[in-house]
């Protein structure tokens, strides 16, 4: 293969408003553009020469052909590669190509976390992740993938073997010395040389993703502990109940309730014989090593064209997932139409894997985000010799041996006990705690321990023509918890199909968020999945919207209670602050009508505190009673509180910006008041819990103040008002404390908090700290870690996770979707690149910029020409 690259100059981001009609109206980034760009030489790791040609190593991946014809690929000025060949295994092999010339050291490293081998080149610290993928057998079930695909969808399965090829087109030079080496592998960053890829590791990380996707491990083992050794709390907090009750699913949708019948709920399991610190490192040591399966939200929504001012719908989307540097996502454009082929799509994939998973193509533009829906459970089993008590049998366990190479250390050797048809036995140093008594395990299952079809999926909806065969596309995700929503020039929809175990009867089933008695035959599952009718799905008809944010569907968890539903669906879900402000503002937005591109991005970016709407009141009330009430004579007199409440309920404007004193007041308010009602609750398993869950854990005290509980005076421990205005005082003690007063002219929300564009292996791909706008109970939202390691109150809120990119979709006459977006911080992971953290800035300061989508507009917006030769 030849490959040459052509620097164009004189082109930029202003060049895009020289595309004439082809151009939206709605160019929305704020930004003055770029004029005169001079651009020698390629993204990535290329020299910086002005034209390049070079030659492959020979192609060796024996199921790819060879190119059947040049691919061009047009660089623009975001850094974005607009790939355009002649059939869609060509476009697929130089989309590999080029992921792998702009990220083959990220790609690297994401295989080796699905596929055990961090801390081959990471050191010890990535152990514990490690030995996570291999319990879970992740490499074994990414093969199982591609043995399903290939019989099942070989179309799919070619696709995937010209992207792999591709990749491996790109290691072959590098290791060839005909293009640089690029950084992590060197001598003095990991020592390590690139490896060519296999179809199997790339199924590997797909898999990977969905179990991070559905992951409940921690969850219902913090609820197991809680339940157990925390009973009163237990009862008092109901933790399924989110702060508020919003459905994805439009009202006319929502089920009837269930008919009433008595509960019989199985006795509780004992407390676990642990110390509070036992308890509390046990649960460390398991967040440590699921760092690397993150589970987070997002948020999306759909307008119908009946509410819009262009008459077409509108869609939005922003996925909320670690922040680093590079971005765990990569943008791509990739057109074989023009030439006859069936791709043309553009948008984000995750870094080492094939195609778009959310984008647009020619027709419909799709978003995600996480469901929550239950698929994960567990079980505490007897164990003896092979053999394990299910339920009222003795079925065998399989042994297998796994070895984890360690950077400078001797390799470590495990022994994981598979338990065939009912998932695997977890090692007690993942989970160092006694919850299984002596001569038991903890026996986990999970509905994605088997050959699943995620990558069909993405590809179908790629070539999509309409929402009814994006749904048909939607309808093929087995493992996926995603809450779909699509949209095209006619219509939305919302999609959720994922195998989701039928628990039975709610009022009778053994509680699935905790761990269950093996013992109980009834508590396993029969095979039975929940059907099409018991799954989300919507077209929005009646008010003309759809959206999601990670909460509850149905509504079940409402009232705290599962079990007094038609179905049980799941019971982790977000404690509705995002999807409370989304309702409230498309509600808006619709009944005012004419809805455009700006008013969406004015909701992505939307800093409202909704928490503060909630909480100001009760505090204005308190401090009404300041004078008549005996029990806060502590508080009367204390100018530092009028000073806070007067920034609080009369100058602040709610808005969680980074120029916001009150911002930075309100954030202190609400985790001082979770500390002063949950800490007593909790004890020493607080600050774990806080850590683990931030945005969650904060619903309870809200909850408690607004006597949304049976007893919520039984959890405040005091009069609403005295727990109100001791957390007002212990503000003014801590902003006095590192402020030197309270007076707001001393402080910002963003000299506090920021975003820490982080990576695994650091160096100089570390993306440094940002001060950012949001907070945890914000549309663009911006969780952050509030305690230290020694449990005090941390010296900066760093955030980690947020919206990966932001898009927000139209559509023209001619139905086709225009696309604006940001994303941080760049789309290379060449530090020397100029589009290593150029996106960066809009990313932080709500810009956006217009895709280029059709070739006249790539044309305008192109930086450099790379042509792939066969």
């Amino acid at each position: 293969m030849m490959r040459t690259t052509v620097a164009i100059l004189g082109l930029g981001l202003l060049a895009l408003a020289a595309c004439g009609d082809d151009l939206p109206d709605a160019q929305a980034d704020g930004s003055s553009g770029t004029t005169g760009v001079s651009t020698a030489g390629t993204t990535g790791s290329d020299s910086a020469d002005s034209t390049m040609t070079g030659t492959t190593g020979t192609d060796t991946d024996d199921d790819f052909p060879g190119l059947s014809a040049a691919v061009e690929i047009i660089i623009d000025v975001q850094g974005i590669p607009h790939i355009y060949g002649e059939t869609d295994a060509d476009v697929m092999y130089a989309s590999g190509y080029q992921m792998a010339t702009d990220r083959l050291f990220q790609m690297d490293l994401m295989r080796r976390r699905a596929t055990g081998r961090q801390a081959e080149v990471l050191g010890p610290d990535f152990v514990a992740q490690d030995e996570i993928s291999l319990i879970f057998d992740i490499p074994r079930w990414g093969a199982a993938n591609v043995e399903r695909m290939r019989e099942q969808s070989p179309e799919t399965a070619d696709l995937l073997t010209a992207w792999v090829a591709g990749v491996n087109a790109r290691i072959d030079e590098v290791n060839a010395g005909e293009v640089p080496l690029p950084y992590g592998f060197g001598p003095s960053e990991t020592n390590s040389t690139p490896e060519r890829w296999t179809m199997e590791e790339h199924s590997a990380i797909a898999k990977l993703l969905m179990l991070g996707n559905s992951n409940s491990l921690e969850r219902e083992l913090l609820a197991t502990i809680v339940s157990r050794n925390f009973p009163e709390a237990w009862a008092r907090i109901e933790l399924s109940r989110p702060a508020f009750n919003v459905p994805t699913m439009p009202p006319e949708d929502l089920p009837a309730p269930a008919p009433w019948r008595p509960g019989v709920l199985p006795d509780p399991l004992p407390p676990i014989p642990a110390t509070d610190q036992q308890l509390v490192d046990g649960m460390a040591a398991l967040h440590d090593a699921l760092r690397h399966i993150p589970r987070v939200g997002s948020n999306n929504w759909a307008i119908a064209g009946q509410h819009t001012a262009s008459g077409r719908p509108l869609i939005a989307g922003d996925p909320h997932q670690p922040l680093e540097s590079p971005s765990v996502m990569y943008t791509q454009h990739i057109n074989s139409a023009d030439a006859g082929g069936q791709i043309d799509v553009i948008g984000w994939s995750f870094a080492g894997t094939a195609g778009i998973q959310l984008g647009h193509n020619r027709d419909v533009h799709w978003t995600a985000t996480t469901n929550f829906a239950d698929v994960m459970d567990i079980w505490e089993v007897e164990v003896s010799g092979d053999e394990v008590r299910v339920g009222d049998q003795m079925v065998p366990l399989v042994r297998r041996q796994e070895t984890i190479e360690v950077a400078g250390e001797d390799p470590i050797a495990f022994e994981v006990r598979d338990v065939p048809g009912y998932g695997v036995l977890l090692p007690p140093d993942i989970v160092p705690l006694p919850i299984a008594a002596q001569g038991h395990a903890l026996l986990l299952n999970w509905t994605g321990l088997a050959a699943t079809n995620e990558e069909q999926t993405f590809v179908e909806m790629a070539t999509a023509s309409n929402i009814e065969e994006y749904e048909a596309a939607a309808d093929l995700m087995e493992m996926g918890g995603f809450n779909f929503i699509g949209a095209d020039a006619e219509g939305i929809t919302y999609r959720v199909q994922i195998d989701i175990p039928d628990r039975g009867d709610t009022a009778t089933m053994a509680p699935p968020y905790v761990v269950m008695d093996g013992d109980d035959p009834t508590a396993f599952w029969t095979g039975a999945m929940l059907p099409p009718q018991q799954l989300p799905r919507s077209r929005g008809e009646t008010r003309g919207w759809l959206s999601s944010a990670n909460n509850d569907p149905w509504g079940f968890t409402f009232d705290g209670d599962v079990s007094n539903d038609p179905w049980y669906y799941g019971y982790f879900f977000a404690a509705g602050h995002r999807a409370q402000r989304i309702d409230d503002e498309l509600t808006r937005l619709t009944t005012d009508g004419d809805i455009t591109v700006e008013d969406l991005q004015a909701l992505q970016s939307d800093t409202h505190s909704v928490l503060a709407d909630v909480l100001l009141p009760p505090l204005s009330e308190a401090w009404g009673n300041l004078d008549t009430d005996p029990e806060l004579a502590r508080y009367q007199g204390d100018a530092r509180l009028a000073t806070l409440y007067t920034l609080l309920t009369e100058t602040w404007d709610q808005q969680m910006e980074r120029d916001r004193p009150g911002a930075l007041a309100f954030h202190l308010f609400v985790m001082l008041l979770t500390d002063e009602v949950i800490r007593d609750e909790l004890s020493i398993l607080y600050g774990t819990v806080l850590g683990a869950e931030a945005a969650f854990v904060i619903k309870i005290p809200v909850l408690g103040v607004l006597d949304q509980y049976p007893n919520s005076a039984d959890l405040l421990g005091a009069s609403r008002d005295v727990v109100l205005l001791e957390t007002l005082s212990r503000v003014a003690d801590l902003i006095e404390t590192r402020y030197g007063s309270v007076d707001p002219m001393g402080y910002t929300w963003g000299e506090a908090h920021g975003t820490a564009f982080s990576n695994p292996f650091g160096g100089d791909l570390d993306g440094g700290w940002w001060p950012s706008d949001g907070g945890e109970d914000t549309v663009n939202v911006s969780s952050s870690t509030f305690l230290s390691e020694t449990g005090s109150t941390a010296d900066r809120f760093d955030s980690h996770d947020g919206a990966v990119f932001r898009v927000v979709t139209t559509f023209a006459e001619d139905g086709t979707p225009e696309a604006f977006a940001n994303f941080p911080p760049g789309n290379s992971a060449d530090p020397s690149s100029p589009h290593f953290d150029d996106t960066r800035d809009a990313w932080l300061e709500d810009q956006y910029t217009y895709l280029p989508f059709r070739r006249t507009e790539v044309d305008a917006a192109a930086e450099t020409t790379v042509v792939l030769e066969p």
